[in-house]
């Protein structure tokens, strides 16, 4: 599955990458990246764990997820930047609604209105202008409240950008210019007097502009009408507005006022045209300061915002998020305490909100290191075993990306690629097409893989024979562990559990297994979603399934004999 590139900026400013080299090393380890399996993007469903940060720009997020860079210090460069806005609650708001202001006036303001041809498209760029120069001041006086508190390398960089723009010769110029443009239209026309020479079928024949005034115009009243009013006030009504006295819709009010504004900015050119000279001073000024599109650092922002919500959703949940400790890919470990699942905690959220029996959410923890890399998972069905894996999954796709992790505490190594094999639920089953298409699939990964990569099995090979099967996945589980992958198996087949002492007795295995088990409890056959080191029951408790849904013997006997 191969997303599009980044967002390319001109902002001068770069929350991701600390230097352009770094950047452009990640984006050829991404581009190779993609001619090996994709699945693990649906399989760890990535997508919808990426809309949960990034609702407005989903697949670019999904694209940091497929670079799983493998840079420590960009990552620690995220990290650090996230944890400013952690620790500064306003900052990541803040920033974003001033970009958020910047942008739209850059894109639909101020270079369309360079050159006004009316006095409310000038009034538009006005204010365009004036919002870039209070999202500038709001950002300087926001740095000199809190600089001493910003910690990271790349928010010093951001602030330091700003604040180079807002010493910058040409922005001080820029509000000099905007703030004599202002006052000149302040102090500038506040009335016309227009004649309209008529026929003599009182039919409008010409018009033009007679007289203009720094006042508004007040109509006079007539010897008639001070003998009627006797000296009382006379009224501003008798001066009507457009809208009021010509327009009955806001589309027809747009267009006549902005008719009557133009060919009026037009009359008056005489005066207006040094409003147009100023303006294009303004802009002029506004150019040099250096950049246009901020619709890179408008993602940035945007995807470390959310980053920080979902931190503060799961803490609000009972459930904590960290910032993992990233090691070496040499060093093979990941130590996981109190993980859980972000894409299962986030149906539960929805879930919770529509029915009263609320679901929960069970945190584990995982230690792969020498003791053993390589686990099997067994256990009862919808115990929790895929869940479990796929949170594996997203803690390590997480770190890379930077970002804090679903567990309590984390250490973890690089991984120079995230393997999956979960077949679908329609593939589970004995056909030889099938397992045969399995076999391909591990095939590949098999001549791609490293000691340096995950390999997340859901219910892999199921589609032979259970005596094939068992043989099967143990050639499979002895090859990964002669590479020295680190890796786990989900499986309902307990009988592979009892083979782990002879496959780590094999030569040359540079990846221990260990078994675990998902937790019930024995009396109800409830289940618990705890997984723990164990030797697995011989029994998936599939019984307490058949008696959940109503489906007993006994009960059929009695139907059958009451019928009789």
């Amino acid at each position: 599955m191969k997303h599009s590139d980044d967002i390319n900026t001109e902002f001068g400013v770069d929350l991701l990458y600390p230097s352009k080299e770094k950047k452009e090393a990640l984006k050829k380890r991404r581009s190779k990246l993609y001619d090996l399996p994709q699945g693990y993007v649906k399989n760890l469903e990535l997508e919808k764990l990426a809309s949960l940060i990034s609702p407005y720009n989903t697949h670019y997020t999904v694209n940091l997820f497929c670079e799983l860079c493998d840079d420590i210090e960009v990552i620690n460069y995220r990290l650090d930047i996230l944890d400013d806005f952690i620790a500064l609650p306003k900052l990541a708001p803040t920033v974003k609604k001033i970009i958020d202001v910047m942008v739209e006036s850059d894109r639909k303001n101020i270079y369309d209105l360079n050159d006004p041809d009316s006095f409310d498209k000038l009034d538009d760029a006005i204010n365009a202008f004036d919002g870039y120069v209070e999202c500038l001041e709001i950002m300087h006086r926001f740095y000199e409240a809190n600089k001493e508190k910003i910690r990271s390398e790349g928010v010093r960089r951001m602030f330091g950008f700003f604040e180079e723009q807002y010493t910058d010769k040409h922005f001080l110029k820029l509000r000099e210019e905007l703030e004599e443009l202002k006052a000149a239209l302040e102090k500038g026309i506040k009335s016309v007097t227009v004649a309209v020479n008529l026929d003599n079928r009182m039919i409008p024949v010409s018009a033009g502009v007679i007289e203009y005034s720094n006042e508004p115009y007040t109509l006079k009243p007539s010897l008639f009408d001070r003998i009627i009013y006797h000296g009382a006030y006379f009224g501003e009504n008798n001066v009507k507005t457009l809208h009021n006295r010509f327009l009955t819709s806001e589309v027809t009010k747009d267009r006549i006022v902005n008719t009557v504004d133009e060919s009026l900015f037009r009359e008056l050119s005489y005066l207006t045209d040094r409003y147009v000279d100023k303006m294009d001073d303004v802009l002029k000024q506004y150019q040099k300061i250096g950049f246009r599109d901020m619709l890179g650092i408008n993602y940035q922002l945007e995807f470390y915002l959310g980053a920080v919500q979902l931190i503060e959703v799961a803490k609000s949940s009972g459930l904590t998020m960290s910032r993992p400790r990233i090691l070496p890919a040499g060093e093979r470990k990941a130590v996981m305490t109190g993980l859980f699942d972000m894409v299962y905690f986030s149906e539960c959220r929805l879930w919770n909100l529509k029915v009263k029996e609320k679901k929960t959410v069970v945190a584990n923890d995982i230690s792969f290191d020498e003791g053993a890399r390589m686990f099997i998972l067994t256990g009862a069905n919808n115990g929790g075993k895929t869940t479990f894996v796929r949170a594996i999954g997203i803690c390590q796709v997480l770190a890379q990306a930077g970002l804090y992790v679903p567990c309590e505490s984390c250490e973890i190594s690089l991984a120079d690629f995230v393997y999956t094999h979960f077949p679908k639920e329609e593939q589970v089953g004995i056909d030889a097409s099938k397992f045969t298409t399995e076999i391909k699939e591990f095939k590949t990964i098999s001549d791609t893989i490293t000691p340096s990569s995950l390999l997340l099995m859901n219910e892999s090979i199921q589609s032979t024979t259970p005596n094939e099967c068992i043989e099967v996945s143990k050639e499979l589980l002895k090859i990964f562990c002669i590479i020295g992958v680190r890796g786990i198996l989900a499986t309902h087949i307990v009988d592979l559990a009892e083979l782990i002492d002879e496959i780590n007795a094999e030569e040359g295995i540079a990846s221990r297994i260990e078994s675990l088990v998902v937790t019930v409890d024995e009396a109800t056959g409830k289940r618990l979603y705890k997984v723990e080191k164990g030797v697995p029951a011989m029994t998936g408790y599939a019984s307490h399934i058949l008696t959940q849904f109503g489906i007993d013997s006994e009960e059929i006997l009695k139907r059958i004999g009451k019928d009789d």
